[in-house]
């Protein structure tokens, strides 16, 4: 593989950075949290205590996911309690095959409808199942003892992270809100693609969509951090309010990033000959790349420096855009204005984040508080979504019913002669089923290729080294690494367990071809996942219609808010922004289920494409009705076009009543919006009817992808 010029200094940069990261270093406490333990039995007992040990740490440091110290503390007892239980039950029941099996089907029932109570908990179902595999397996003698040493094991595994969560409360929000910053930086630099004369808008958009989804789940996980530890949230916390500052700050950056929007076809046309555009793109590139570094700087937990290298450029660029106006050789000379307004305000935003993230806690004056509750979703465990999802009906239930089936079927090849290990089929499936057909085929892919790799590894450590010791040592590193890409990537995870797995069940029982069983199960327990996923399945292509009638409400509620604001109704910024956030996440669930609707069998790909238009036209909405915030200086201008918002809000309440097949003859309408607000190249002010004919003219063309649609799945 030849490197390109300079990937090798920044693959060195990427490994420096990787090693200072969270990521790393809760990998290592992990890793450590883990091996300690299990050669403390080791050495004062024997190796079957030990295992049991290294089992229930390695098993509950998988229930660890990111969190507030109260999570933590939750989460902990939960699984503390639960895996003492489960074992000891399991651990019973094993000579009695019957009764066994039916154990092994309600658990599978009961773990996987965790799901309806969300990721933290669908994940401590998953590993109680895991655990539930390795009990199966391992068959010990005495269940009460083994219990026990799973639960010690467990034990000493969360006293250190809840003493660690304790001790440093803001390491993890730092580095989930370097994370945020970074993929902020990152949508921008796509936003600059859209100046570039030979770029693809269709792309520059499907590219900002996807963008758009990592931003929105990095800014939710700093929200869930931060705003819901009250520790962190004590008026007295000047640290606390100094990240919550922080937060906000980027998260109105990323809004005003995100309400930018133009004609970018006739822009491009418009200046392609005046050399702007290129210069624009550049400058805005090195605004990414400064505030990447801020980002960064966070995510390695190293000192924020101040960075202003683009100073000089924007300063050219700003004035050559006013040169360019004042020579009035632009008919586009309000566009242009907006454009050299909206960088300046984004170089504003990145200074202003940069020297309150340089500040000293105490010497910030704090403005007043913002209430974020209000941008948080409270996380409660209600037994009664379980009853509400007792039904076939229900996705969920439909999910648990096929996996609990699935892994009947791979419970019951461990009775056939197919080795000790033949439990891993049932491990397989256990963490290869997930509720959606595109989400098991991912896993899928990922846990093959991974353990194919993996499995060669460690075929390779035990063909060329001989030394046990060496091997263990090597398969610690293995493990440690599985950890460091655990929450990135779970192919790369999978690819360094597996052979930290291979090192330790060949010293465990050295008969047996572990390399090549490990392969094989891996195979068999992915067919039979693979295989299940046709069974009740639950197609995202099905719930498009669910998907386009939640982002077309959420486009009218936000479009509602703007004509309040037209209609003299006092202003209500933080109502806008629960609209706007609401936009987001709707649009989120739409781009992730286009994503799965992809890896779906026999999809028609017209109608994927319709779909990627659609959320083209939503994002392109939403960004543009966003573009009238903050609301200065304009109510007389928004006064002007407020029967033009009330005609936008008439046609995406027929696109509502189309999806709803009461109003199907809505389709045959000809547009007949009016001509009278067509842009006007050479009106330079009252930008505001500009955007309102945009908006109406998305809005047709959204009911006509609706329409499009609707009649395909008829």
């Amino acid at each position: 593989m030849q490197l390109k010029p300079g990937s090798l200094k920044e693959f060195v940069r990427y490994i420096s950075n990787l090693f200072s990261s969270e990521y790393f270093t809760d990998a290592l406490r992990i890793t450590l949290s883990i091996i300690v333990p299990f050669s403390v039995f080791y050495y004062f007992t024997d190796p079957h205590t030990a295992i049991a040990v290294g089992i229930g740490g390695l098993q509950i440091s998988l229930t660890d996911s990111p969190g507030t110290l109260k999570d933590k503390l939750i989460i902990s007892v939960s699984s503390l309690c639960l895996f003492f239980l489960v074992t000891l039950i399991v651990g019973l029941l094993l000579p009695y095959a019957v009764v066994s099996a039916l154990l092994v089907f309600v658990l599978c029932m009961v773990f996987s409808m965790f799901t309806a109570f969300g990721p933290r908990y669908a994940l401590l179902g998953t590993i109680i199942l895991v655990l539930m595999t390795f009990v199966q397996g391992l068959k010990p003698a005495d269940p009460l003892w083994f219990s026990l040493h799973i639960f010690i094991g467990g034990f000493c595994y969360y006293a250190i992270s809840v003493a660690r969560s304790w001790l440093l409360p803001f390491s993890s929000v730092r580095h989930a809100l370097g994370e945020c910053i970074m993929s902020t930086a990152d949508f921008l630099k796509i936003k600059a693609g859209f100046y570039r004369p030979e770029s693809s808008l269709g792309n520059n958009y499907l590219q900002i969509i996807k963008l758009h989804n990592k931003v929105s789940e990095k800014q939710e996980q700093v929200r869930d951090l931060l705003l819901r530890d009250k520790r962190l949230m004590r008026p007295d916390n000047t640290e606390g309010k100094k990240n919550l500052l922080v937060i906000s700050q980027v998260i109105d950056l990323y809004e005003m990033i995100s309400a930018i929007q133009y004609n970018y076809e006739f822009l491009q046309q418009s200046l392609k000959d005046t050399g702007l555009l290129e210069s624009i793109s550049k400058a805005v590139e090195h605004l990414a790349n400064d505030f990447h570094e801020l980002g960064l700087a966070l995510y390695a937990r190293s000192r924020v420096k101040p960075v202003d290298s683009s100073a000089n450029e924007i300063e050219l660029l700003l004035k050559e855009i006013e040169k360019l106006i004042a020579a009035e050789k632009s008919v586009y000379s309000s566009v242009l204005k907006k454009v050299h307004d909206n960088i300046e305000n984004i170089y504003k935003g990145i200074r202003q984040i940069n020297v309150t993230l340089t500040t000293k806690a105490e010497e910030i004056i704090f403005p007043e508080d913002l209430p974020f509750q209000l941008f948080t979703v409270p996380k409660r465990i209600n037994l009664h979504l379980i009853k509400r999802h007792l039904n076939l009906k229900s996705p969920i239930f439909r999910f648990s019913l096929r996996f609990s089936l699935a892994c009947m079927v791979a419970y019951s090849l461990m009775f056939l002669p197919m080795g000790f290990y033949s439990y891993w089929i049932l491990l397989t499936v256990i963490v290869v089923v997930k509720p959606g057909f595109g989400l098991t085929k991912k896993r899928n892919i990922q846990r093959i290729k991974g353990s194919l790799i993996g499995v060669l590894l460690g075929f390779l450590v035990l063909i060329l080294i001989s030394s046990v010791t060496v091997q263990l040592i090597l398969a610690g590193l293995f493990l440690l690494g599985s950890f460091v890409y655990l929450r990135q990537d779970y192919g790369i995870s999978i690819m360094f367990l597996t052979p930290m797995v291979v090192i330790a069940l060949h010293n465990y029982d050295s008969t047996a071809s572990v390399e090549l069983q490990r392969a094989l199960d891996s195979i068999i327990g992915c067919a039979i996942a693979f295989g299940a996923s046709y069974l009740f399945p639950s197609w995202e292509i099905k719930k498009h219609s669910v998907y386009i009638r939640d982002v077309i409400y959420a486009n009218l509620n936000y479009l509602k808010k703007l004509h309040d604001e037209a209609s003299g109704l006092p202003s209500n910024s933080t109502s806008f922004k629960l609209a706007r956030k609401d936009v987001y996440t709707r649009l989120a669930a739409l781009s992730s289920g286009v994503q799965n609707m992809l890896m779906e069998p026999g999809q028609a790909q017209e109608q994927i494409q319709h779909l990627y238009e659609f959320q083209i036209l939503s994002h392109q909405l939403f960004s543009t009705v966003a573009s009238f915030f903050p609301f200065s200086n304009s109510n007389g201008h928004l006064a002007e076009i407020k029967d033009k918002i009330e005609e936008a809000i008439h046609i995406l309440e027929r696109s509502l009543d189309i999806l709803n097949n009461s109003a199907l003859q809505f389709c045959k309408e000809v547009d007949d919006t009016p001509k009278d607000y067509l842009l006007d190249v050479k009106q330079h002010d009252h930008v505001e009817k500009h955007k309102i004919q945009q908006i109406l003219h998305i809005s047709q063309e959204i009911k006509n992808q609706v329409c499009f649609l609707n009649y395909e799945n008829r």
